[in-house]
């Protein structure tokens, strides 16, 4: 019966002949890397008889237990914690961390996000006045009202209650119950209501009754198309649930666990995270406006830089109330930077759709949100292509900040709200609209022009959007060869533990050249963190791991550069890594190239016989069949 981790590692530790006896311990992608005070003392057998440990060897001073890819990093984790407990950190740096975080939760959402979009942009293009001539299209067919209506409510209703669906998908992220999530969203979403004359009436408080706490009225915050409060209070809900479930059995946990981690969310949530972030919005606009009245067109400038990002993290939602102020006394400069920002994220959306390989998934995407960002509803443009792909958003972001110079400059002002995409020009002040479309020409130019040069300087350098450039195609029967080279006999290989195949069916191939490409479609699953072995995991759930050369865990990084990230979507073909062979062979190592099913218990393959010479994408492995495939 397979042992958890901690088990594991504490039968390790004792083979290993106990704590005082490790001098170091460290892993690679495979295996445990321990070196002993004392040899003699390391008991070898009882290290093979521990269920998990695929095999054991010495190499020089160091004992090598190869437990696999899908446990190492846990048993690592708690062999260290019995050594010398200390925190883990990510080597990431924070905004990466953070980017990928946003990506992960929206990209569910991305569906709902399209479909709301096109349908608010249908709806301010058929009640907005000025798209089609003076009147709105529905003052012009009144009949049209009711269902114009209520397309703007199937849209509308995507971004007013996305906390619900927030929640859902950020509690899902962080570990927790997605449903408690989209109940703490819905308590977002619904507690203004609590002081409204209608809403709520069996829970309802009077306004002078409300729950105010130092001068602010914590249940009336309106917290409606808000990002980073719940997504904050997600995570803070997670740990709350797995607090109280290691704490509780049986019944008690059944009834308890959901109930002391909605009550403790929400008071840290209506108390603390809400208000704090919920204000946070409010001083990110006051600060925009300011630098915008203050700086001239430097001021254009930083408010076109820093519009999109707020978007991401739903700070603009701050925006709103300065910005009917400023209509209430005159014009707004929100509204073209806004239009400005959306139509560069759709441009860069385009040009994505016209780089990446055709049939694939990124294409299908860019198609469906490149013309909700161009009026004027950016969020599937962004969580969806550019924010993932991170060049094509900065590169927006530039284009924004150079159409909002210009439109600083030529002090183009809206003076009501409506469409901030294409169809703005309505909402813009009279004499204003021809550099308005000018400014809106400029930030479309720029970022088309600069997403596509991006994209064609990437593809040049082998790393295509989305399995560009001959990717093979997908077929989960087979796993390809990473790289172009001479087929190498694994028997004869220079570790033991892959010569015997231990870590499952086994190809290897000595590289022609460094670019290493992944060896099947699925996601970046492990990345070691000497960055020499890939965990790749196809949508039928093989697991399949690229290993670059034997021992060079001790290279510590030095001659590998890194192509992906842990999460992204891969296609055979896909550049995963580019390795500086010289650097490997003149440190004495081998840079054989292994590809490895890891759960070929569940899955098993065999080798694919073939020419000594291969190309990269040919079939190295082959599923075999069953009995009832016959």
């Amino acid at each position: 019966m397979p042992m958890d981790a901690k088990s594991m590692a504490d039968a390790i530790l004792r083979a290993l002949g106990g704590t005082d006896n490790v001098a170091a311990s460290t892993h690679c992608a495979t295996r445990l890397r321990v070196t002993p005070r004392e040899r003699g003392r390391v008991d070898a057998a009882a290290l093979d008889a521990i269920p998990g440990v695929l095999a054991t060897q010495v190499v020089g001073e160091q004992v090598q237990i190869v437990v696999g890819p899908g446990r190492v990093d846990d048993v690592a984790g708690a062999l260290d914690r019995l050594l010398a407990p200390q925190p883990a950190a990510s080597s990431r740096p924070l905004p990466t961390r953070a980017i990928s975080v946003l990506v992960d939760v929206f990209t569910p959402l991305l569906p709902a996000f399209v479909a709301g979009g096109l349908l608010t942009a249908l709806h301010n293009v058929l009640a907005g006045p000025g798209a089609f001539g003076d009147l709105a299209v529905v003052d012009a067919v009144p009949w049209l009202r009711g269902p114009v209506a209520l397309v703007g409510l199937l849209g509308a209703a995507v971004f007013a209650l996305l906390p619900v669906l927030l929640g859902f998908s950020a509690a899902g992220r962080f570990g927790g119950s997605p449903y408690l999530g989209a109940a703490m969203g819905a308590a977002l979403v619904a507690a203004p209501g609590l002081a409204a004359d209608s809403a709520l009436p069996a829970i309802h408080l009077a306004p002078e009754t409300g729950w105010v706490i130092g001068g602010i009225d914590v249940l009336a915050i309106d917290y409606q198309g808000t990002v980073v409060p719940i997504i904050a209070i997600c995570f803070a809900l997670a740990r709350l649930e797995r607090f109280f479930g290691r704490r509780l059995r049986g019944s008690a946990r059944l009834l308890l666990v959901p109930l002391l981690t909605l009550l403790t969310t929400g008071l840290l949530a209506f108390l603390a995270l809400g208000p704090a972030l919920r204000f946070t919005a409010d001083a990110a606009a006051i600060a925009m406006e300011w630098l915008y009245t203050s700086a001239g067109v430097f001021g254009g400038t930083m408010v076109g830089a820093v519009y999109s990002p707020l978007v991401v993290t739903g700070l603009h939602q701050g925006l709103i109330a300065i910005e009917l102020g400023l209509l209430s006394t005159g014009g707004s400069f929100i509204f073209p930077v806004a239009a400005a920002a959306n139509v560069a994220q759709a441009a860069a959306t385009l040009a994505v759709w016209v780089s990446a390989r055709r049939g694939s998934k990124l294409r299908a995407l860019a198609a469906t949100a490149t013309a909700p960002a161009a009026l004027g509803i950016a969020e599937p443009a962004m969580f969806g292509v550019t924010l993932r792909l991170r060049a094509p958003f900065v590169i927006a972001v530039g284009a924004t900040a150079v159409s909002a110079t210009l439109l600083a400059a030529f002090r183009v002002e809206a003076v009501t709200l409506g469409a901030a995409g294409v169809f703005g020009f309505a909402s813009i002040t009279p004499g204003r609209v021809l550099p308005f479309l000018a400014c809106l020409g400029v930030s479309i130019a720029l970022s088309f022009a600069g997403t596509l040069v991006w994209a064609r300087w990437r593809r040049r350098r082998g790393r295509p959007l989305d399995g560009d450039d001959g990717a093979a195609p997908r077929d989960d029967s087979v796993v390809r060869s990473p790289v172009t080279g001479t087929r190498v006999e694994v028997a004869a290989l220079g570790d033991p533990a892959f010569a015997a195949s231990a870590l499952g069916p086994t190809s290897a191939v000595a590289p022609a050249s460094g670019l290493v490409a992944s060896p099947a479609e699925g996601t970046v699953s492990a990345i070691a963190a000497a960055a020499h072995a890939y965990g790749v995991t196809t949508d039928d759930g093989t697991e399949v791991l690229v290993h670059v050369g034997i021992d060079t865990v001790r290279l510590e990084g030095r001659g590998f550069r890194p192509l992906v990230r842990v999460g992204d979507r891969v296609a055979p073909g896909d550049a995963l890594v580019h390795v500086d062979l010289a650097a490997v062979t003149a440190a004495g190592l081998d840079p054989v190239v292994l590809t490895i099913v890891t759960n070929a218990d569940e899955r098993a393959f065999t080798a694919v016989d073939g020419a000594l010479e291969i190309v990269a994408g040919t079939p190295v492995l082959r599923r075999k069949r069953t009995a009832n495939e016959f």
